[in-house]
């Protein structure tokens, strides 16, 4: 467990559910599964009573699987030949 994870943890322990600005910032390791399984109990019991929250990880799930749906721009050789020549050509400017 990280230290991040166990001062997150005494914190809960001490004032019990996580606010909703703490949820958000959780938000990124709690849906990649990374918080440990106390945080993450805590952080699914104030997601069962607050809609807000609730809206917020709902939104950043679907933006994240959005994401994931694009593809890298390919660039041709002649492009990316001249690109290293410009930037070449300004550093030694």
């Amino acid at each position: 467990m990280s230290v991040k994870h166990k001062m997150i943890r005494m914190m809960f322990g001490l004032m019990g559910l996580p606010t909703c600005e703490e949820v958000e910032q959780f938000a990124y390791d709690f849906l990649e599964g990374q918080l440990d399984p106390y945080t993450m109990k805590a952080v699914e019991r104030h997601l069962k009573a607050c809609k807000n929250c609730q809206r917020f990880i709902t939104a950043y799930r679907k933006t994240a699987a959005f994401g994931k749906t694009f593809k890298k721009p390919s660039l041709d050789l002649e492009f990316k030949q001249r690109l290293f020549e410009f930037l070449i050509h300004q550093r030694v400017s």
